[in-house]
């Protein structure tokens, strides 16, 4: 924490693009259930994927209403209107794409790992394709 800001120290900056990816696509199998069961309950709802709850993510979880034991993993869902509001610090297009509600066969995904990434999975014929929200 040296060396760091109090901002930094507190605040869930961006995850890279890379990252998110490979890490959502290795929580498919134990968590891709919970996912799209938040999907499947309104297509404005985005599913929120914490991953080994570091502080700042214990303190997003209680902010949000929910709580996380340190370094749990879990999944809630939320409106994406409220995520959108939530999440006030985001540049306007990401907060747009919460806000928007899901396709047909997409589950929008706002995994927090250490840092935030913005997710979309989409299924067709069995196949599975994750792409990060630029």
């Amino acid at each position: 924490m040296i060396g760091k800001s109090l901002r930094e120290r507190w605040e869930l900056g961006q995850l890279d693009a890379d990252k998110a990816v490979a890490l959502l696509k290795q929580m498919l199998g134990s968590h891709a259930e919970p996912l799209v069961e938040v999907r499947r309950k309104d297509a404005r709802m985005i599913a929120c994927l914490v991953v080994g709850a570091d502080k700042p993510t214990l303190r997003l979880c209680r902010e949000l209403g929910f709580e996380m034991r340190p370094g749990g993993t879990g999944v809630f869902g939320v409106l994406g209107g409220d995520a959108a509001r939530l999440f006030d610090t985001l540049p306007e297009p990401r907060r747009a794409w919460l806000e928007a509600p899901c396709g047909p066969r997409e589950t929008k995904v706002l995994l927090v790992a250490g840092g935030i990434a913005l997710l979309s999975l989409e299924t067709s014929d069995g196949a599975v394709t994750i792409t990060a929200v630029p």
